[in-house]
C-alpha cells in the first residue's frame, strides 16, 4: 500500500479546497477535482468519497466541514488512500500537519497530490518532505499577508478607496458621486439634526422606495452608518488612523459638525427629554386636584382584567406624600382624546403658520446645541478641578451649581426648540394624521410637547353623564388640555 501503484479496488477519499489564497487562484473546485479523479485512474484506485471546502482558508484555522469529514474517515478506515491537488489545499500550518500525520499513521494512508507527487506519512522521509512543504506554503502565506497589508496602508494614507462593498452615495469605484443618493444622506442628516430619530427617517425612506446601497430595506442603524462615516467629508479611515481622501465630500464640514454636536446632545439628554419614553403622554398627564404629575398603573377592570391607567399617587415609593390619590382614568380614552384634539389643533391655518416661522430658524438650533456642548465640557472640567485639589469644595459645590443650572436651562430649550422643527418633518405630500400613524413614539411625543403644557384629569362628579367616547364610558369634559400654543 505504499507505492504508487493499487489495486482496482484501492479506496480513494478526494479532497478539494479553494480560498482567497495566491496559491492555486484560478482553480476551482470543479478543477481540482477533475484533476484528482484523473490521478487516482492512473494509480489504478476507486474513489469512494469526496469532500470540499469552498472559499475557506487552510491557514486562518477556521473549522473545515470538509476537511473535518476527510479525517473521520480516515480514522474509521473506510478509505486506503487521500488524493488532492496540492499539500497546501490540504493543509498549510505545521500544526495541522502534524495533526494530519498522526490521523494517518495508524492507518497507514498515503497521500498523492497531483502537483507535488506522493508523500508516505508512515516514514521519517516521507513526514519531512511534508513539514519541508507545509513550511515553505505558511512562509509564503505569512509574506503574502504581509505585502497585502502593507499595499493596503499605502493606499490609506494616499487617501484611495478601499474596495469591497459600494458605499452609499458614490458609485463602484468609491471616487464619483451619485447625486440623487448623495442628496438621501443630506436629508437623513438634516433631519437628524432637526430632531427626528433614525428609525423615523429609515421608515420614511422605506415608505418612499429608496432602498439601500444593496438594494435592501432601510433599518435605523444602516441610516445612522451611512450618516456618520467620516468618508462622508473626505477622510479615508484604517485602523482607527484617519488619512485625507482624493474622492469628494458628500457634506460640508458645517453640517459635519452640526451632526455630531447633534448625536453628542441626544447623548447628554437621553435620561431626562420627556419623549424617550415608551407611553405617549408620560410626563404630561398632571392630576386636576392637586397638579402632582400621574404616574401609569396596571389597574383592575370591573370584568377582572387589567389595563393601563393614569393615577395620582397618594405617596411615593419611599413613603413620602406626592399627591392627593383621588384620581384613576383609563389610560386608552385619554390618549385617543389628546390626540384627537392635536389633529384639530393643527389644522389651524394661524398655527401651522407660527410653528414653520419657528422651525425656519436653524441658526438658533445650532448655537444652542454648541452651548449645550460647552456648558457639559465646563462642567466636566469643574469636576476635574475638584478631583485635583486645584478647587476647594465649596467653591467646587457652587460652580457646579451654577453651571448644572445653566445646563438644565439650556436642556430645556433645546428641548423646545428641537419639538418646534418637528412639524418640520412631516413628508411632503402627508397629513399629520398621515406621518403621525406611521410616526415613532419619539416622535409623536416631541408633537405632543411641541403644542400641549400639560394634561389635567378631574375626578369624575355625580351627575356625570353616561358618555361614550370611541367605545370607551367616557366623559371628555373632565380632561383639561393646557396648550402652549
Amino acid at each position: 500500500m505504499h507505492g504508487t501503484e493499487y489495486m482496482q479496488d484501492t479506496r480513494f477519499a478526494i479532497y478539494s479546497r479553494i480560498s482567497r489564497d495566491r496559491v492555486g487562484a484560478g482553480l476551482g473546485v470543479e478543477r481540482q477535482q477533475e484533476d484528482c479523479e484523473k490521478l487516482v485512474a492512473q494509480l489504478g484506485g476507486q474513489i469512494v468519497a469526496t469532500f470540499s471546502d469552498n472559499d475557506i482558508s487552510a491557514y486562518s484555522g477556521k473549522p473545515r466541514p470538509g476537511y473535518e469529514a476527510l479525517l473521520r474517515v480516515i480514522k474509521n478506515g473506510d478509505v486506503d488512500a487521500v488524493a488532492v491537488w496540492h499539500q497546501d489545499r490540504l493543509l498549510r500550518r505545521t500544526i495541522d500537519l502534524e495533526h494530519y500525520i498522526d490521523v494517518c499513521q495508524p492507518t497507514k494512508t498515503p497521500t498523492h497530490t497531483v502537483m507535488a507527487g506522493f508523500f508516505d506519512l508512515t516514514t521519517p522521509a516521507g513526514r519531512a518532505t511534508a513539514k519541508t512543504l507545509a513550511a515553505w506554503a505558511s512562509y509564503e502565506v505569512e509574506t503574502s499577508t504581509d505585502r497585502v497589508k502593507s499595499a493596503k496602508l499605502q493606499a490609506a494614507k494616499a487617501g484611495k478607496p478601499s474596495g469591497g462593498n459600494r458605499a452609499y452615495g458614490y458609485e463602484q469605484n468609491g471616487m464619483v458621486i451619485i447625486p440623487e443618493e448623495a442628496a438621501v444622506v443630506r436629508e437623513a442628516i438634516d433631519r437628524f439634526v432637526a430632531g427626528d430619530s433614525w428609525r423615523t427617517i429609515a421608515l420614511d425612506f422605506n415608505e418612499r422606495g429608496i432602498p439601500t446601497a444593496k438594494g435592501k430595506l432601510w433599518a435605523a442603524i444602516n441610516v445612522r452608518n451611512v450618516a456618520v462615516r467620516p468618508r462622508n467629508i473626505s477622510i479615508r479611515v484604517h485602523n482607527d488612523n484617519e488619512y485625507p481622501a482624493v474622492w469628494p465630500s458628500l457634506i460640508s464640514m458645517e453640517t459635519w459638525e452640526d451632526l455630531h454636536l447633534a448625536i453628542k446632545r441626544g447623548q447628554a439628554l437621553h435620561g431626562q427629554r420627556s419623549y424617550t419614553r415608551k407611553h405617549l403622554l408620560k410626563g404630561f398627564v398632571h392630576c386636576g386636584l392637586c397638579d402632582t404629575r400621574m404616574n401609569i398603573i396596571n389597574a383592575q377592570q370591573r370584568d377582572g382584567s387589567y389595563s393601563p391607567a393614569f393615577n395620582c399617587r397618594k405617596k411615593d415609593h419611599r413613603g413620602q406624600d406626592v399627591g392627593c390619590g383621588r384620581v384613576k382614568r383609563k389610560k386608552e380614552p385619554v390618549e385617543a382624546l389628546v390626540i384627537d384634539c392635536l389633529m384639530y389643533r393643527l389644522d389651524t391655518p394661524d398655527l401651522t403658520a407660527m410653528l414653520a416661522k419657528d422651525k425656519g430658524d436653524s441658526g438658533k438650533l445650532k448655537e444652542l446645541m454648541r452651548d449645550h456642548e460647552a456648558q457639559s465640557l465646563r462642567l466636566q472640567e469643574i469636576l476635574n478641578l475638584y478631583s485635583t485639589g486645584e478647587m476647594t469644595f465649596s467653591e467646587y459645590k457652587s460652580a457646579k451649581t451654577a453651571a448644572s443650572a445653566r445646563l438644565d436651562a439650556l436642556g430645556r430649550e433645546l428641548d423646545q426648540k428641537t419639538s418646534r422643527n418637528t412639524i418640520g418633518l412631516i413628508p411632503a405630500g402627508q397629513t399629520v394624521r398621515e406621518a403621525w400613524d406611521k410616526a415613532d413614539i419619539q416622535w409623536r411625543r416631541q408633537l405632543v410637547d411641541t403644542l400641549i403644557e400639560k394634561v389635567l384629569i378631574y375626578p369624575k362628579q355625580l351627575g356625570d353623564q353616561k358618555v361614550i367616547y370611541k367605545g370607551f364610558k367616557f366623559n371628555p369634559d373632565r380632561v383639561e388640555i393646557r396648550w402652549k400654543a
